[in-house]
């Protein structure tokens, strides 16, 4: 009886033990991803900001770029990077608890060698040539002026119109950044314009030359939340945009006069994003208000009402490293939306969300903001307090890059997920959806039982090269409910 009892008090003392322990979110099968964020720190950049500092452990951050934009900033005002820097600041006090919760989020050192400042101000391309803005933005009445707007006056040599070098310290740290020795892709989030990043590159060229310029290129994936000033030129044709997609760039014309450059990827966001920041539609309600934030720690009493109109530019990385999408590829859907390939006038990697419905963001909301506001817990709350992401196990497979199976027509699948789990011990829930919108099959096909662990299924006999997206959630029942993902894509033989 005296073993048994040692025993017993031996497995509570492991299982309180486990319960204490460190969140560790990283998922183990994928390496971290290389980021660059481009901000003028606006009305919404900030709430964006604050949010990625929580995954920010998932991430290798290669440099934050601040750059003041017209009208919202003049090129002198230090609005901008004083609010960048409260953030961290307020990052720096959190950072003891937070490690808690995750010991490998980045230190505010680490950061702070990051951040640099760019180069401003240029117009927001839509009212490049009006000259003028009086105006609300968010909370502040603005009133600016300007003079016409020519791309050569801001990339290149000698000074801006402002009388300020064109080169910056955020340019000269982005080149770099583009020397490094590194083959993952560079994932450039541009929330505000991208005048550094095209400076950068300038330079990178002129420095390096067009051969070793042009094995630089295919590893720059970049995200445009709209592309907002006229540097667009370089890396594609404002006039085809114009002529052949849903963009609009207000009174912008083009002045390049060049040729532009291919990145390995663009992503070009030119709409669905407005529904983290506000929307005219009745019964709109934005996902994530200060009343929910607020109250957090320091970071969180910083966040107000400017919402979040940049988060889906890293949204789909966060969902890839839950297990529902491939990062390298936008057209499968992802927490940040779903893209469609340009056009044969536009280079092959280059997407955007023109034609695909506002509701391939609005369907993952309610999952994304669950999950922010269980992170904000971790401000507030101690290890085993606070609810983790199930673990989604698929025919004994642990990871969460997407599974790819070649099959032939009419042969039976299994696909297993009992083995998934949580690690907090509470019930978990199996939802299989086919998603329709990414997979290439017309065909009639549906998952059985979708909220059975297993799925026995037959593919289909006209199958072919198309493809079939199986998308398995696990969502557990804790407070707030999380959730993992694991997607299958069936393609014939």
């Amino acid at each position: 009886m005296k073993n048994f009892a040692i025993t017993i008090i031996t497995f509570l003392a492991f299982h309180i033990s486990c319960q204490m322990q460190p969140v560790r979110d990283q998922p183990a099968q994928q390496e971290r991803i290389r980021t660059v964020i481009l901000t003028d720190m606006t009305h919404d950049d900030g709430n964006s900001l604050i949010r990625y500092l929580y995954y920010s452990s998932w991430f290798d951050l290669e440099a934050m770029i601040i750059t003041n934009q017209l009208p919202d900033f003049n090129h002198d005002d230090t609005g901008p990077w004083d609010k960048g820097m409260s953030i961290l600041n307020a990052y720096q006090q959190e950072l003891p608890q937070l490690r808690k919760h995750d010991p490998d989020l980045p230190g505010y050192e680490e950061l702070m060698a990051v951040t640099k400042q760019g180069r401003g101000a240029i117009p927001i391309i839509w009212l490049s040539n009006t000259l003028e803005f009086s105006n609300w933005i968010a909370d502040r009445h603005v009133t600016s002026s300007w003079d016409s707007v020519f791309f050569h006056d801001w990339i290149g040599e000698g000074t801006t119109p402002h009388g300020e070098p064109k080169d910056s310290e955020g340019s000269d740290f982005l080149v770099q950044v583009f020397e490094k020795d590194d083959d993952r892709p560079l994932f450039v989030q541009a929330w505000g314009g991208t005048i550094s990043f095209v400076q950068a590159l300038h330079r990178f060229r002129q420095k390096h030359g067009e051969e070793k310029f042009r094995e630089l290129l295919p590893k720059l994936h970049l995200y445009g939340i709209l592309f907002q000033d006229i540097t667009l030129e370089y890396f594609i044709s404002m006039q085809k945009m114009r002529d052949e997609t849903c963009a609009g760039f207000g009174t912008a014309i083009p002045t390049y006069g060049k040729e532009p450059v291919d990145l390995g990827m663009v992503k070009y966001e030119n709409g669905h994003f407005w529904h983290y920041v506000w929307s005219s539609e009745p019964g709109y309600q934005k996902p994530v208000t200060p009343e929910m934030v607020n109250g957090h720690g320091p970071m969180s009493d910083i966040y107000d009402d400017g919402g979040e109109g940049d988060t889906p530019a890293f949204l789909y990385l966060i969902s890839s490293m839950l297990g529902l999408n491939d990062h390298l590829d936008p057209t499968q859907g992802s927490w940040g939306s779903m893209f469609r390939p340009m056009g044969e006038s536009f280079p092959d990697r280059y997407y955007y969300t023109c034609d695909v419905p506002r509701s391939e963001l609005l369907r993952w909301i309610p999952a994304a903001t669950n999950s922010f506001m269980n992170r904000l817990l971790w401000s507030v709350k101690e290890p085993g307090e606070v609810n983790r992401e199930p673990v989604a196990v698929l025919n004994n497979d642990r990871g969460t890059r997407v599974m790819r199976l070649a099959a032939s027509p009419g042969q039976t699948l299994t696909l297993d997920a009992s083995a998934s789990h949580d690690p907090d011990g509470d019930e978990i829930r199996f939802n299989w959806f086919r998603y329709h919108e990414a997979d290439t099959y017309s065909g009639t096909f549906e998952p059985g039982d979708a909220a059975s662990p297993v799925q026995v299924i037959t593919v289909p006999e006209d199958l072919g090269s198309h493809e079939i997206h199986l998308v398995l959630e696990v969502r557990d029942t804790g407070s707030h409910p999380l959730v993992s993902y694991r997607r299958v894509v069936i393609t014939g033989e």
